[in-house]
């Protein structure tokens, strides 16, 4: 009995190794497959990187606030490309170590922590802008943004580099204080 064993185990060794064997011969063929397709072999941790077209949105304008938490902004198509799918844009706020991306909201009014644009929506649910076409971006903040600091928002059309849009942050103390309190008798 101790020798049936010690086959099997034996037997076992030797469909391991060739399992090993075959992996890393066809492992090796297709990374020299890989690197005659492209003419250099990649370097450790490349991935592929897909680069944005050019900017196809502006700013219009400058920063505003609509109310505490609420800014606007203005964007214009370019006129460089075909037009402009918003319903596909990531819309992020930067400030600071503050940082955000918002949720597109179906609702014209932005809930906290999303964005809304001025565009009507087609059939299809896109929003699109066409050459030489403004619209408005309200954006809802879910948090404050640190005093004192510039705010960036970029949107970013798919496909495309952002537009981004700086301002500084912050509403005067008595307008924040009116406009989030109500009054005391």
């Amino acid at each position: 009995m101790g020798g049936s064993e010690a086959c099997t185990h034996l037997e076992l060794a030797a469909i391991f190794a060739a399992f090993v064997a075959v992996t890393t011969l066809f492992s090796l063929v297709s990374f020299g497959a890989s690197a005659m397709d492209t003419g250099q072999l990649p370097g450790p941790g490349a991935y592929p990187v897909l680069a944005a077209g050019e900017p196809h949105l502006a700013p219009v304008g400058e920063l505003s606030k609509t109310s505490i938490d609420t800014l606007a902004v203005r964007v214009a198509h370019t006129g460089e490309g075909g037009p402009v799918d918003l319903s596909r844009a990531t819309v992020t706020v930067m400030a600071g170590t503050y940082l955000e991306i918002l949720t597109l909201s179906a609702d014209p009014h932005p809930g906290p922590g999303m964005w809304s644009a001025a565009p009507l929506r087609d059939g299809d649910g896109g929003m699109l802008l066409e050459a030489g076409e403004e619209c408005m971006i309200l954006l809802r903040l879910d948090r404050p943004v640190p005093r004192g600091e510039d705010l960036t928002v970029l949107v970013r059309p798919e496909g495309n580099a952002p537009c981004s849009i700086t301002g500084p942050v912050g509403v005067p103390a008595a307008d924040a204080l009116a406009s989030s309190s109500p009054e005391k008798d």
